[in-house]
């Protein structure tokens, strides 16, 4: 039977039809709905810096300066150095800057050391409105993967954006709270930070949801790094092992490797094994209130549920008269912060510990009237004067103070019989209390003149804060670093 002639109408509405089909989401095309981290990879290859609002550039740029002066401070921490001769004795191609050693090594070892020095002091920002996991990690990663690739302080924003969309978003999925046993915020800083480097890489959709699933397979971090008898610096350490991770199975998925997609939903995924539940519509959908834009500066270097606490004691203090005795206080938190305080010992030991313990940075802040980042030496939390006074701080829970706001209150009786009072429903940097730009510099310069000179410090500040503007990288990494690169 001879065949009939097909026009060329029909060929073209063929080739079309082939065409949309093989780009619309698999639920369209009659097949099973494209899985969880399909879907987020899309709208990551998608997301273009000219999409993102004023705002959200505005973050970005003020995320990037607060990380970067938290970074310098950091970067002669002895957990530092001593991963820092861990990295120099492994070697490699120099491909991005570790700032602490004025030069060049792997992608993913910059990124690592990077990210330790951000993260030793407990100083960079954390996301408000939840559990407050700290997305400026992946500065670390972003700028790594710029600078190797030559890219724009545009790309370094625009991936910055990425890693914080990403990570907070997980929290956000699962209520922010996950099993019982698993450390939330290292373990979505695996895939946010693979999502931020595979960004920057320029990874197509299916290379960058395997990046994703890459990354977050083979790493979920253990709760015991910071629930131990003594917080060690394993605790400041974790994030920066899955932003080296997130961003070496960026690396991986550019190279062709593959893994199953369904690690977020499926039997034996995220959802169902780490977390309990996953709301996949929070995941699924694209940027609309950008998630950076819940940043949230700490103006005291110690962990965010100790922001308000320190706040309410330096307003309580201002009541005292000089010489006044302070026979005890009372000092309420939110449910979360003060369960979080009861799985640590009375006596402080370790750096780590002090500046987690609300009832030690209460004792400081009505001491000394502020808490810096000396206050975490032996000396200092060994100090019996402290220590007496650490003793008198009472905790207690209250449930009119949220666990989106982390606030306090403090009673604080003294001996003459005087009771000084404070409320601090919303501690200040908060997104909703935020940090003004003055307050934000000097917390910058204190921090990277110990390493930089003031000179240099102001140099750096200033092309920090031009970082949209920068045609590559190389400047604002000379301008950072302590050493000569």
């Amino acid at each position: 039977m001879p065949s009939r002639p097909i026009s060329r109408r029909s060929v073209l509405k063929t080739a079309t039809l082939a065409a949309a089909a093989a780009f619309a989401p698999s639920a369209v095309r009659g097949q099973s709905r494209a899985t969880v981290v399909e879907d987020i990879a899309r709208w990551i290859v998608d997301l273009r810096y000219d999409q993102l609002p004023p705002t959200v550039v505005a973050a970005a740029k003020r995320a990037l300066f607060d990380s970067m002066g938290c970074l310098l401070g950091g970067i002669d921490a002895p957990p530092v150095r001593q991963a820092e001769q861990v990295v120099a004795l492994q070697g490699g191609n120099p491909q991005a800057t570790a700032i602490g050693l004025g030069r060049k090594v792997s992608c993913d070892q910059a990124a690592f050391l990077n990210a330790m020095a951000l993260r030793y002091l407990d100083y960079n920002d954390y996301a408000a409105m939840g559990r407050p996991h700290h997305a400026s990690i992946n500065v670390a990663p972003a700028l790594a993967v710029a600078e190797m690739r030559g890219l724009s302080g545009k790309d370094l924003l625009l991936g910055i954006v990425v890693g914080y969309e990403l990570q907070i978003r997980l929290r956000d999925a699962v209520g922010g709270r996950g099993r019982e046993g698993w450390d939330g915020t290292s373990t979505t800083v695996q895939y946010s930070s693979a999502a931020a480097a595979g960004k920057l890489l320029g990874l197509n959709a299916e290379r960058l949801a395997n990046a994703i699933a890459i990354a977050g397979s083979n790493a979920s971090t253990l709760a015991e790094v910071r629930r131990g008898e003594e917080l060690t610096p394993a605790k400041g350490s974790a994030e920066p092992m899955a932003a080296r991770n997130g961003t070496f199975a960026a690396l991986l998925a550019q190279a062709g490797l593959s893994y199953p997609l369904t690690i977020l939903e499926g039997e034996n995924g995220y959802g169902k094994m780490v977390t309990g539940s996953l709301n996949e519509d929070v995941l699924r959908r694209r940027p609309n209130q950008f998630e950076i834009l819940k940043s949230s500066i700490k103006l005291w270097p110690c962990v965010g549920t100790a922001q308000a606490p320190i706040a309410a004691a330096l307003e309580a203090r201002e009541q005292m008269q000089a010489g006044e005795e302070i026979s005890g206080v009372t000092l309420a938190l939110s449910e979360f912060a003060y369960n979080q305080q009861r799985v640590y010992p009375d006596e402080i030991n370790t750096r780590e510990h002090a500046d987690h313990s609300v009832r030690y940075l209460v004792a400081r802040a009505l001491l000394a009237g502020n808490v810096t980042v000396e206050d975490f030496e032996p000396t200092r939390f060994k100090d019996p004067r402290t220590a007496v006074l650490t003793r008198k701080v009472a905790l207690r829970s209250e449930a009119s103070l949220s666990n989106d706001a982390l606030g306090s209150n403090i009673e604080m009786r003294l001996a003459s019989g005087r009771v000084a009072r404070a409320s601090v429903p919303i501690p200040p940097g908060d997104m909703r209390n935020p940090a003004d730009d003055a307050r934000l510099s000097r917390k910058f310069f204190a921090l990277s003149e110990k390493v930089l000179g003031p000179e240099r410090a102001r140099r750096a500040a200033d092309t920090l804060r031009a970082a949209d503007t920068l045609a590559d990288l190389s400047g604002l990494i000379s301008a950072v670093s302590p050493r000569p690169a």
